[in-house]
C-alpha cells in the first residue's frame, strides 16, 4: 500500500487532450503511467521523447473508456511496446473489437471501479463516470505523498466523482464545451443534445462550480482538459473557471494554480508536492 511506501510526488503531463486525440502521463520518480492512448504510435512516442520519457519505460497504460479519441493508438502502440494494459471489462470489450492484431493476453488486466490496486509506487483506483459508453472511468492516484485525479468524459458531476476528486492535490477535469458556442454552433441538434445530455461531456459552467468547490475543499492545482475545438476556446474555459473562483474569494498564484491542456503537444508537467 502506499503508506508503506517512500515519498513519491505526482507529476502530470498531458501529451494530447480533446476530440482529436488523448493521452496524459501520470508519473512518480519510479513509475510512469500513460492515461489513454487516442493518438496514433508515432505521435505517442513522440510526445513521450518531448518530454524525455522512453515508451519501453512505462509501466502500464490505463484506459478510460473505448471512444476512438482514447484508445486509437492503442493497438499499434501495445504491439510495438508491450505494455501492460487496465481497462474495465466493458472497455475491453470495446477495446479487443477495435484492435486489427491481437497483443499478447498476458498484458491484459482488467479492473473493478472502486477496487484499489497498485502499479508501482501507485496505488490506484477506478471510479464509474458517466458517458455514452458502458465501463467509462476516472482514475485517482495516490503515494503517501500526493493525490491525483482525472475525469474527462463526464455527462454531469456525480456525487462519487466528486467524493474521489475531493482532497486530491491535483487534479486533471473535463472542460469540454461553452453552451453557448454548443447550441448557437453548426453540430446538428441530435449532437447538440449528446453533447449536453447526461451522458456527454462536462461543460465550462459545472467545471468551474466543481473546481471552485473543490479549491475551498482544499485543492490547489488544476488542469482543463479535453476541451471541444469546435465548441469552446482555451480563453472562454479559463475565464468561466476564474470567473467562478473569483466569486469565492480565491486568487490564482495564491489560492490555487490552472492550467490548459494543450490539444497537440505536451503541456507543461504539473509537479505536486512543492509550495504554491
Amino acid at each position: 500500500m502506499a503508506s508503506e511506501k517512500s515519498s513519491c510526488p505526482i507529476t502530470i503531463t498531458p501529451l494530447f487532450s480533446g476530440s482529436s486525440g488523448n493521452a496524459i502521463l501520470v508519473s512518480t520518480e519510479d513509475t510512469r503511467i500513460l492515461v489513454d492512448a487516442g493518438m496514433n504510435c508515432k505521435k505517442i512516442v513522440e510526445a513521450l521523447n518531448m518530454v524525455r520519457i522512453n515508451p519501453f519505460d512505462l509501466n502500464a497504460i490505463l484506459i478510460t473508456h473505448d471512444h476512438s479519441d482514447h484508445i486509437s493508438g492503442l493497438d499499434v502502440f501495445t504491439r510495438k511496446f508491450s505494455i501492460p494494459i487496465y481497462a474495465t471489462r466493458d472497455t475491453w470489450s470495446g477495446i479487443h473489437r477495435a484492435e486489427k492484431k491481437p497483443h499478447l493476453p498476458s498484458l491484459d488486466y482488467e479492473i473493478i471501479p472502486e477496487q484499489s490496486f497498485s502499479i508501482g509506487n501507485f496505488d490506484i483506483i477506478a471510479f464509474d463516470t458517466p458517458h455514452d459508453t458502458t465501463g467509462s472511468c476516472g482514475y485517482c492516484f495516490s503515494t503517501v505523498s500526493n493525490r491525483a485525479a482525472i475525469a474527462t468524459d463526464i455527462g454531469y458531476m456525480t456525487p462519487v466523482i466528486f467524493d474521489h476528486l475531493k482532497g486530491c492535490d491535483g487534479i486533471l477535469l473535463e472542460a469540454n464545451y461553452d453552451k453557448d458556442m454548443l447550441w448557437n454552433g453548426e453540430y446538428p441538434y441530435y449532437l447538440k443534445k449528446r453533447i449536453d445530455g447526461n451522458n456527454g461531456h462536462l461543460c465550462n459552467d459545472d467545471c468551474a462550480s466543481t473546481i471552485a468547490a473543490l479549491c475551498k475543499a482544499g485543492t490547489k492545482h488544476f488542469i482543463l482538459g479535453h476541451l471541444s475545438k469546435e465548441n469552446n476556446l482555451p480563453q472562454v474555459a479559463e475565464r468561466t473557471v476564474i470567473r467562478a473562483l473569483e466569486e469565492e474569494d480565491l486568487i490564482r498564484d495564491k489560492d490555487f494554480t490552472l492550467r490548459i491542456a494543450n490539444r497537440y503537444v505536451p503541456t507543461e508537467p504539473l509537479m505536486l508536492g512543492g509550495s504554491l
